[in-house]
């Protein structure tokens, strides 16, 4: 993995040991995540029961779709659901983040709006849709990376040009970008190629995170499906790199 982004300002000290999600639609309605307190409440209940102790809050940050949602409000959103949680007396521990969809034209836009960054740190979890490979994306990723910022693909496994999919990673690896897996495609339900892909990228040791994505607690079920998947078709330190030992090297720069 890259050298580690960290903040300066967290501690692991009082975090317990488990796995941290770095990609969650967990703050409720703000998009096609969770729709409500409830929503949150019980899917931070079973993710604790699952042996996660903690999630960064990652809404889409799509202006076309959700307009709203900017920087400027989403942490002081995560503050709220983690008052929330703490009046529920759930010991889960939550941070600000997004989910940043890459489109013509959003270097113009990260300029005009704060870019958003994952607790606190330099890392910036980003996304897009297309089924070919269109030159504002790499455009993006060195824009960001010039600026200081350390770009996470998501679910690269779920972009819809195949053929062109290995050359591509191979172009932003030597650009610093790293990669998280989505645990729902090791399912299936993501479809047949997303899981042939994750299942290609995990033997290649191409991700630096897997993450659960979730969004409403109907959905969770699957993708803790997915992380047994992982252990059972791999192994539990692969699990654990990729749940554990990458999240913490994010949010709090361990080596």
């Amino acid at each position: 993995m890259p050298a580690p982004a960290s903040n300066p300002q967290a501690t692991s000290t009082d975090l317990p040991a488990g796995r941290i999600d770095i990609h969650s639609h967990l703050l409720p309605g703000l998009d096609d995540g969770c729709a409500d307190l409830d929503e949150s409440l019980a899917s931070v209940r079973r993710l604790m029961e699952a042996g996660f102790v903690g999630s960064i809050c990652t809404p889409h940050i799509c202006p076309d779709v959700y307009p709203m949602n900017t920087w400027a409000h989403i942490p002081a959103l995560t503050m709220q659901l983690q008052q929330h949680l703490g009046r529920a007396g759930l010991d889960y521990r939550l941070w600000p983040g997004g989910e940043l969809r890459l489109f013509d034209g959003v270097i113009n836009y990260l300029k005009h709006n704060q870019v958003p960054t994952l607790a606190a740190t330099q890392w910036v979890m980003t996304d897009f849709w297309t089924d070919y490979w269109p030159k504002w994306v790499d455009k993006a990723f060195d824009w960001l990376i010039k600026q200081g910022y350390r770009p996470i693909l998501a679910h690269p496994e779920r972009l819809g040009c195949h053929e062109q999919l290995d050359q591509r990673l191979d172009q932003l690896v030597g650009m610093g970008v790293c990669f998280q897996a989505n645990s729902r495609c090791m399912t299936g339900e993501e479809g047949y190629h997303a899981d042939q892909i994750v299942r290609k990228l995990l033997a290649a040791g191409r991700y630096q995170f897997m993450a659960l994505d979730i969004h409403q607690p109907d959905s969770l079920e699957a993708r803790l499906d997915g992380l047994r998947l992982v252990e059972t078709e791999f192994d539990k330190d692969t699990l654990d790199r990729l749940t554990i030992d990458g999240p913490r090297q994010l949010i709090f720069g361990l080596s």
